[in-house]
């Protein structure tokens, strides 16, 4: 039987198959423009282009009222929710007999029943509901009590559990003071005022700028990981505007959004016996697990993204009910002294099956190979059809795959035909800035 799992949290839904394969994240975003719906990832590409056209709380307030202007009054959040769904369902391929879904706590019954109706217009057969946060405590060892913190699009969430033979979910709450589009919107005002500062250039103050400043910023934070600054760059008007990044400076700037989280949980602990597992878009923010570390007496411990997914996948038995009334599941066997890893669930591919191709390991350009890391390789600089001057290309590692990322309108050109959107990439492909230029191969580079 194929079955799929689906976590659904709105900084970033994901499919996890049994045989670990994990989707690229798509955000809980709508574009609506006229009779144009765009979703997910492709919504994330033209947010800031039209700003008044972006819904990015139809998962955390899932409903049928009518939606208030500027958008049209016969769209509900459900309409939006619904074809978000469908999207994901069609990029699986829509033929999986099951799917189990890992909800946030804070979903009330009407919310479910409504996702389960959904659902099923789309075709997607679901066969289970467990809470996020207990999936994700489940194959984990941790103290006998435990929180889950978590990070959605416009509110923080924490749901604490005891943790024994069973993860049992006690308390589910909300923090709405913090959320990833706002620490977004903090950061990309902080970093445009270096830019001013430094240069008199302004991303924020045109559209087409602001949009590439908002696609390039997670790769501006993740490279903050691993080192205390990164270069930005950004062109515009034929002209390449360049800043640093400080990592103090980030880090910093959040801080008080930090000390709010820090705070909550600490009013929350009863004691020492406590771990705090922290989902990965909140773990990923610059700085917040040191800080964390720093004022909490917590065991901190810091999840794959796949957590979630892969335990759902484990305990399938323990969440499928072949009823018609689908009861979310709150409780599940605890950690049973298995290897936790990020996707729990292995299975041999059957004979016959064909090998996935390897995941590029260099770039090469001019005969010379550059190593692929987290960090963006500037493969150069490109026109856009729309007439907003110049923008950068981009080829970097992106958790398991190797993307080439470009703005709306860019003239990019994979193997030969014209490449609309940022893509995953694999050894082998070749790509080209407009229809001149050197080729860019991508190529695994044996041990």
């Amino acid at each position: 039987m194929e079955r799929l799992a689906l976590e659904l949290v709105d900084s970033g839904l994901i499919m996890v198959s049994p045989r670990g394969n994990v989707s690229a994240p798509s955000p809980g975003l709508a574009i609506v423009d006229g009779d144009t719906l765009e979703v997910g990832r492709d919504a994330v590409r033209s947010a800031r282009l039209k700003p008044r056209r972006l819904h990015s709380r139809f998962w955390q307030s899932l409903g049928t009222a009518p939606l208030a202007r500027p958008f049209p009054h016969h769209l509900r959040t459900a309409d939006l929710a619904h074809a978000h769904l469908q999207s994901m369902w069609t990029s699986t391929g829509g033929t999986a007999e099951e799917v189990l879904v890992a909800v946030p706590g804070l979903f009330t019954e009407e919310e479910l029943g409504l996702l389960l109706g959904i659902a099923g217009a789309c075709g997607m057969p679901i066969r289970g509901l467990v809470d996020v946060a207990v999936a994700a405590a489940a194959d984990r060892a941790t103290r006998p009590h435990c929180f889950h913190l978590d990070l959605h699009l416009h509110r923080a969430v924490l749901t604490e559990m005891e943790h024994g033979s069973e993860v049992v979910r006690t308390t589910v709450e909300e923090e709405t003071r913090v959320g990833l589009i706002s620490l977004q919107d903090l950061w990309a005002r902080m970093l445009a005022g270096n830019f001013v500062r430094a240069t008199r250039f302004d991303p924020l103050h045109k559209a087409a700028t602001e949009q590439v400043l908002y696609l390039q910023l997670p790769n501006y934070l993740a490279a903050l990981d691993e080192r205390e600054s990164t270069t930005v760059s950004i062109s515009s008007g034929g002209r390449r505007h360049t800043v640093e990044l400080e990592r103090r400076d980030v880090v910093g700037a959040a801080t008080p959004a930090y000390e709010l989280l820090s705070s909550w949980v600490r009013g929350r602990s009863p004691g020492d016996e406590t771990t705090l597992l922290l989902g990965d878009h909140i773990a990923a923010l610059p700085g917040l697990v040191a800080y964390l570390r720093e004022t909490t007496d917590l065991e901190i411990v810091t999840l794959h993204p796949a957590a979630a997914g892969g335990a759902v996948l484990h305990h399938a038995d323990r969440i499928r009910t072949s009823d018609a009334a689908i009861p979310l599941v709150t409780r599940l066997p605890g950690y049973d002294a298995r290897p936790p890893g990020p996707v729990t669930v292995a299975v041999d591919p059957p004979p016959g099956a064909v090998v996935e191709i390897e995941t590029p390991t260099h770039l090469v350009v001019g005969g010379v190979a550059h190593r692929i890391t987290d960090d963006a390789y500037l493969v150069g600089t490109v026109e856009l059809s729309t007439g907003g001057g110049e923008e950068t290309v981009t080829i970097r590692r992106l958790r398991d795959q190797v993307v080439v990322e470009f703005p709306p309108g860019a003239h990019v050109l994979l193997n030969g035909e014209n490449l609309d959107d940022p893509a995953a990439l694999t050894s082998g492909d070749r790509i080209r800035l407009g229809t001149a230029g050197d080729d860019v191969l991508l190529v695994t580079m044996a041990e």
